[in-house]
Formats: structure tokens, C-alpha cells, sequence
């Protein structure tokens, strides 16, 4: 019956009986019956064509459901059977904010898997709470975010500190001084980073602290990644605060100031499930990025 739910699940995915054989290196009748044994098993109709595309039932859409249900457990029966190897094989299925996930982590992996030549990644980045939620939905094993995330389901453990910095455009009016107030940037153009983002976060939580908020402020864009508001900078279209970890490279057309007697910093953090053990190549994977994680600096 699990390899019946697998086809069911590619075939969804696929859109495509044909492209679902062809992978599996099978005809396309094989696929055809099977879908068709599966569905007498169950005593409804799952799919139907409407023009091209491959649509779910009612019936379909709640085995589908359950069928990743029951395959991630199986998944899971399989990793914790496998713990008794000491062999690290297997796939760390990961989600990553956008500095972290552009940044950081691809030489860490690297490292991680010059160790341990067997074990493949599926990295996934997006903003820090679309990333726990694929913690919480088990799309991810676990995630390197710029926000804690805990409660009763979930859990956070500091990784790293960052620091937001100042960047300006050089055709910028304040490119002229070292250092720049909080006030004076009100007057002129700011890009943000999408809602939801760690990094917006951070930066609204310390005008807070100074009584002040984003609405003090003229936004001319939200932008859904770093590359993307280092480009709007470069454009002229306003300054911006840019993570430390994202200006090693690609500096050309920015200029770096420092915050009149304010450093915006954040933490990035290991989130996974609170309850949920980690596979056994994922903890592997979590073990060695945790244990180069650095306390955050004091700031008295």
C-alpha cells in the first residue's frame, strides 16, 4: 500500500502520468493501473482531467493529505531505525532566512559535507517566518532564522550575532559625514525589507527603544531580499540597513556609515520542533552548526 501512496503523491506532483513513468522507468499503462488499484482499494475516484492539468477530488485531496502523513512517518521510522548506524547518510531538508541561507550557510555545508560525503541538503530560503512555519508544517527539519521563535511547539537556540549597518548610496547628501543620526535619515528615502523578515524586525524593535517607528519614516520599498535593496540602493532610490554578513561582497555603488551612537543588532538562532527529534543526519548536520555558535557581544 506505501508504494501505491507514493505514486499517488508523484503523480500529483508531476501533473503527469506520463512524466511519473518516465521517472520511474515504467510504462504508462503501469502507472494508469496502479492509480487505478489504488483508488478500488479506497472505494473513491481521486483525480480527473480538466483540459491538461490533473485535479483532486475531494476524496483526493484528503488521501493526499494523509498519504505525506504517512510517508514523513515512514520517513521518520526509517531515520530512527538508521540511528543505530554510525554511518551519517541521508538528505538535511532545511530552511533559511535570506542571509543565513545566501550568505552563511553554503560554506558551512560545504564543511559539513567534506565530512560526511553521503549526506545531501535541500536548503530552502525565504523570510524568518515563512521558514519556522516550515518548521512547524515538518516541510523542514530545522531552520537558521534572524528571529527566536519559542513556544510550546517550537524552539530557538542562538547561533550567531549580527549587526544591521548603516548603507548609503554614493550620490547620497550624508555620504559626506562618518556618522549619521537616526533623525537625520528621516528626511530622506528608506528601503525596508518585506514584513515578516528578521531583519525588519530587529530594526523595529530598536526605534522602538528610541520612541520612534517605521511610520517616522519615507519607505520607498519593500523589497523581498538583500540583493534586492543593495540594487534599490545602487538605483538612488534611498538608503537602507544592511546585515554585516551581506556587505563582503559585491560593495560597488555603496557606502557604509556608522549610527550616531546606535548599533542595531540581531541575533540569528537554530529554530526546530520542540517535541520532534531530529533525524538522525539532521541533528548531525544541527550538532555541527551549533557548535560553532558564538554568545552575543556585550554591550554596556
Amino acid at each position: 500500500m506505501l508504494e501505491f501512496l507514493k505514486l499517488f503523491v508523484q503523480v500529483v506532483e508531476e501533473q503527469s502520468f506520463t512524466t511519473t513513468a518516465r521517472h520511474l522507468g515504467v510504462s504508462q499503462p503501469a502507472v494508469s493501473n496502479q492509480m487505478r488499484v489504488l483508488e478500488e482499494k479506497l472505494g473513491a475516484k481521486l483525480l480527473y482531467r480538466r483540459g491538461k492539468a490533473l485535479v483532486l477530488t475531494q476524496e483526493g485531496e484528503v488521501t493526499l493529505r494523509q498519504a505525506r502523513l504517512i510517508l514523513e512517518h515512514w520517513h521518520q521510522l526509517v531515520e530512527d531505525i538508521g540511528a543505530v548506524s554510525t554511518e551519517v547518510a541521508g538528505t538535511v531538508r532545511m530552511g533559511a532566512s535570506h542571509v543565513p541561507g545566501e550568505y552563511l550557510l553554503p560554506f558551512r555545508l560545504a564543511q559539513f559535507g567534506e565530512q560526511y560525503p553521503k549526506v545531501k541538503f535541500r536548503l530552502y530560503v525565504g523570510d524568518s517566518l515563512e521558514m519556522a512555519n516550515k518548521v512547524l508544517e515538518q516541510e523542514v527539519d530545522f531552520a537558521v532564522v534572524g528571529s527566536a521563535f519559542d513556544s510550546d511547539r517550537l524552539m530557538s537556540e542562538f547561533w550567531r550575532e549580527d549587526e544591521l549597518m548603516l548603507v548609503l548610496p554614493e550620490s547620497h547628501p550624508l555620504v559626506e559625514r562618518e556618522e549619521v543620526g537616526f533623525t537625520e535619515l528621516m528626511s530622506y528615502p528608506m528601503i525596508l525589507r518585506e514584513g515578516g523578515s528578521g531583519h525588519r524586525r530587529a530594526l523595529e524593535e530598536k526605534l522602538a527603544l528610541y520612541g520612534s517607528a517605521l511610520d517616522d519614516f519615507q519607505v520607498s520599498l519593500e523589497a523581498g531580499s538583500i540583493e534586492a535593496v543593495k540594487n534599490a540602493i545602487r538605483a538612488g532610490m534611498g538608503y537602507s540597513f544592511v546585515s554585516r554578513s551581506a556587505l563582503d561582497v559585491s560593495m560597488e555603488g555603496l557606502v557604509v556609515r556608522t549610527l550616531s551612537g546606535i548599533e542595531v543588532k540581531r541575533g540569528f538562532y537554530l529554530v526546530s520542533q520542540r517535541s520532534k527529534p531530529l533525524p538522525t543526519v539532521a541533528q548531525a548536520c544541527y550538532r555541527f552548526l551549533a557548535s560553532e555558535a558564538s554568545p552575543p557581544k556585550r554591550t554596556d
